[in-house]
Protein backbone atom coordinates (compact mmCIF):
# COMPACT_ATOMS: atom_id res chain seq x y z
CA UNK A 1 0.00 0.00 0.00
CA UNK A 2 1.46 3.54 -0.79
CA UNK A 3 2.96 5.13 2.17
CA UNK A 4 0.28 8.15 1.92
CA UNK A 5 -2.88 6.00 2.06
CA UNK A 6 -1.51 3.63 4.61
CA UNK A 7 -0.95 7.21 6.79
CA UNK A 8 -4.35 8.57 5.69
CA UNK A 9 -5.96 5.09 6.96
CA UNK A 10 -4.40 5.80 10.20
CA UNK A 11 -6.01 8.95 10.36
CA UNK A 12 -9.12 8.46 9.63
CA UNK A 13 -9.38 5.63 11.99
CA UNK A 14 -8.68 8.67 14.81
CA UNK A 15 -11.53 10.92 13.08
CA UNK A 16 -14.41 11.81 14.46
CA UNK A 17 -17.35 11.52 11.88
CA UNK A 18 -19.52 14.24 14.22
CA UNK A 19 -16.84 17.31 14.65
CA UNK A 20 -19.01 20.58 13.67
CA UNK A 21 -15.15 21.70 12.70
CA UNK A 22 -12.06 20.59 11.03
CA UNK A 23 -8.30 21.00 12.17
CA UNK A 24 -5.82 22.65 10.34
CA UNK A 25 -2.40 23.17 10.64
CA UNK A 26 -0.67 26.16 8.83
CA UNK A 27 -0.89 30.29 8.43
CA UNK A 28 -2.49 33.33 7.04
CA UNK A 29 -1.32 34.72 3.78
CA UNK A 30 -2.85 37.76 2.21
CA UNK A 31 -3.93 37.35 -1.47
CA UNK A 32 -1.64 39.27 -3.53
CA UNK A 33 -3.06 42.44 -5.11
CA UNK A 34 -5.47 42.40 -3.10
CA UNK A 35 -7.12 43.67 0.07
CA UNK A 36 -8.50 42.56 3.04
CA UNK A 37 -8.66 38.74 1.24
CA UNK A 38 -6.35 35.49 2.39
CA UNK A 39 -6.35 32.26 1.82
CA UNK A 40 -3.85 29.14 3.58
CA UNK A 41 -0.40 29.30 3.49
CA UNK A 42 1.03 27.25 0.41
CA UNK A 43 -2.09 27.05 -1.18
CA UNK A 44 -4.90 28.64 -2.88
CA UNK A 45 -7.74 27.68 -0.67
CA UNK A 46 -9.44 30.90 0.66
CA UNK A 47 -9.92 32.00 4.43
CA UNK A 48 -12.53 34.17 5.84
CA UNK A 49 -13.82 34.55 9.00
CA UNK A 50 -16.17 36.66 10.89
CA UNK A 51 -15.00 35.78 14.25
CA UNK A 52 -11.18 35.79 13.90
CA UNK A 53 -9.01 39.23 13.09
CA UNK A 54 -7.02 37.09 10.17
CA UNK A 55 -4.94 40.10 9.15
CA UNK A 56 -3.90 39.97 12.78
CA UNK A 57 -2.65 36.40 12.38
CA UNK A 58 -1.07 37.13 9.06
CA UNK A 59 1.48 40.17 10.76
CA UNK A 60 1.50 38.11 13.78
CA UNK A 61 3.26 35.24 12.07
CA UNK A 62 5.70 37.57 10.01
CA UNK A 63 6.92 39.20 13.30
CA UNK A 64 7.51 35.69 14.77
CA UNK A 65 8.49 31.72 13.93
CA UNK A 66 4.55 30.56 14.32
CA UNK A 67 2.08 29.08 12.98
CA UNK A 68 -1.59 28.18 13.88
CA UNK A 69 -4.42 25.47 14.95
CA UNK A 70 -7.19 26.38 13.37
CA UNK A 71 -10.51 25.04 13.46
CA UNK A 72 -12.74 25.85 10.65
CA UNK A 73 -15.87 25.29 8.52
CA UNK A 74 -15.91 24.45 4.98
CA UNK A 75 -18.48 26.80 3.51
CA UNK A 76 -17.43 26.05 -0.13
CA UNK A 77 -17.71 22.87 -1.84
CA UNK A 78 -15.33 19.47 -1.28
CA UNK A 79 -13.48 20.21 -4.92
CA UNK A 80 -13.58 24.39 -4.11
CA UNK A 81 -12.93 24.50 -0.18
CA UNK A 82 -13.14 27.98 1.40
CA UNK A 83 -12.46 27.55 4.84
CA UNK A 84 -14.34 29.69 7.42
CA UNK A 85 -12.57 30.51 10.65
CA UNK A 86 -13.61 29.79 13.69
CA UNK A 87 -10.60 30.04 16.10
CA UNK A 88 -7.04 29.98 16.16
CA UNK A 89 -4.28 28.96 18.51
CA UNK A 90 -0.32 30.05 17.74
CA UNK A 91 1.75 26.63 17.97
CA UNK A 92 5.38 26.67 17.01
CA UNK A 93 6.27 25.42 13.63
CA UNK A 94 6.50 21.99 13.09
CA UNK A 95 7.83 21.35 9.66
CA UNK A 96 10.25 24.13 7.66
CA UNK A 97 11.25 23.18 4.04
CA UNK A 98 14.25 24.13 3.01
CA UNK A 99 14.73 25.92 -0.48
CA UNK A 100 15.23 24.53 -3.45
CA UNK A 101 18.53 25.67 -5.31
CA UNK A 102 20.23 23.79 -7.76
CA UNK A 103 23.27 22.00 -6.10
CA UNK A 104 22.78 23.20 -2.84
CA UNK A 105 21.88 21.17 0.36
CA UNK A 106 19.49 22.72 2.42
CA UNK A 107 18.08 21.58 5.96
CA UNK A 108 14.06 20.20 6.36
CA UNK A 109 13.18 19.73 9.23
CA UNK A 110 10.40 18.56 11.47
CA UNK A 111 9.78 18.91 15.20
CA UNK A 112 7.90 16.66 17.55
CA UNK A 113 8.24 14.11 20.18
CA UNK A 114 11.59 12.65 20.99
CA UNK A 115 10.84 8.75 19.76
CA UNK A 116 8.21 9.43 17.54
CA UNK A 117 8.32 8.89 13.43
CA UNK A 118 8.42 11.67 10.77
CA UNK A 119 7.99 10.83 7.41
CA UNK A 120 8.25 14.08 4.88
CA UNK A 121 6.46 14.76 1.62
CA UNK A 122 6.40 16.96 -1.52
CA UNK A 123 4.00 17.98 -4.08
CA UNK A 124 3.46 20.12 -6.71
CA UNK A 125 1.80 23.29 -5.78
CA UNK A 126 -0.87 22.64 -8.47
CA UNK A 127 -1.91 19.14 -6.62
CA UNK A 128 -2.63 20.46 -3.48
CA UNK A 129 -5.75 19.52 -2.20
CA UNK A 130 -7.71 19.49 0.85
CA UNK A 131 -8.50 16.48 3.22
CA UNK A 132 -9.55 16.98 6.64
CA UNK A 133 -8.63 14.03 8.92
CA UNK A 134 -10.26 14.79 12.18
CA UNK A 135 -8.25 15.13 15.37
CA UNK A 136 -4.87 14.26 13.20
CA UNK A 137 -5.09 17.60 11.34
CA UNK A 138 -5.70 18.16 6.94
CA UNK A 139 -4.02 16.68 4.64
CA UNK A 140 -2.89 19.47 1.95
CA UNK A 141 -1.15 17.54 -0.57
CA UNK A 142 -2.63 15.27 -3.36
CA UNK A 143 -2.68 11.03 -2.60
CA UNK A 144 0.39 10.72 -5.16
CA UNK A 145 2.55 13.02 -3.35
CA UNK A 146 6.36 11.94 -3.23
CA UNK A 147 7.64 10.50 0.18
CA UNK A 148 11.16 12.71 0.62
CA UNK A 149 12.31 11.02 3.99
CA UNK A 150 11.31 9.63 6.85
CA UNK A 151 13.48 8.71 10.62
CA UNK A 152 13.10 8.96 14.25
CA UNK A 153 12.69 12.45 15.75
CA UNK A 154 15.61 12.36 18.15
CA UNK A 155 16.31 13.87 21.92
CA UNK A 156 16.19 17.25 20.94
CA UNK A 157 12.67 17.13 19.37
CA UNK A 158 13.29 17.64 15.61
CA UNK A 159 14.17 14.89 12.61
CA UNK A 160 16.72 17.07 10.10
CA UNK A 161 17.64 15.69 6.49
CA UNK A 162 19.69 17.91 4.11
CA UNK A 163 18.07 17.76 0.32
CA UNK A 164 19.57 19.14 -2.50
CA UNK A 165 17.58 19.95 -5.50
CA UNK A 166 18.12 18.20 -8.73
CA UNK A 167 19.58 20.25 -11.84
CA UNK A 168 16.65 20.63 -13.64
CA UNK A 169 16.18 23.90 -15.36
CA UNK A 170 12.81 23.42 -16.25
CA UNK A 171 11.57 23.55 -12.92
CA UNK A 172 13.26 26.93 -12.47
CA UNK A 173 10.03 29.10 -10.87
CA UNK A 174 7.85 26.24 -9.90
CA UNK A 175 6.46 25.92 -6.80
CA UNK A 176 6.56 23.10 -4.35
CA UNK A 177 4.37 22.43 -1.12
CA UNK A 178 5.64 19.45 1.54
CA UNK A 179 3.87 18.44 4.49
CA UNK A 180 4.94 16.08 7.18
CA UNK A 181 2.87 13.42 9.18
CA UNK A 182 4.20 12.34 12.67
CA UNK A 183 3.38 8.79 14.21
CA UNK A 184 3.21 8.83 17.84
CA UNK A 185 1.78 5.75 19.32
CA UNK A 186 -0.94 4.88 17.42
CA UNK A 187 -1.97 8.96 17.25
CA UNK A 188 -0.91 10.80 13.32
CA UNK A 189 0.03 13.93 13.55
CA UNK A 190 -0.53 16.25 10.27
CA UNK A 191 1.95 19.01 10.19
CA UNK A 192 1.63 22.74 8.79
CA UNK A 193 2.49 22.63 5.09
CA UNK A 194 5.31 25.06 4.11
CA UNK A 195 6.45 26.07 0.50
CA UNK A 196 9.27 27.07 -1.83
CA UNK A 197 9.93 28.16 -5.50
CA UNK A 198 12.82 26.61 -7.09
CA UNK A 199 15.71 28.73 -8.14
CA UNK A 200 19.10 28.61 -10.13
CA UNK A 201 20.97 29.80 -7.46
Amino acid sequence: MHLTKTLFLAAALTASVTAQTQLVRGDVDGIQNTAGRFQLDCTTIPLTSATVNLQQLHDQSRQQDIEYEMQVRNVGTAANPILDVVSATPIPEMFQMGNLRFGRAETWEVFGNPGATAYMFVDAMGNTRYTPLGGAGTWLLSGAALPVASGTISALGRFQIRFTMPNIPGLVGQSFVGQAAIVDGGAVTITNADCKDVRSN
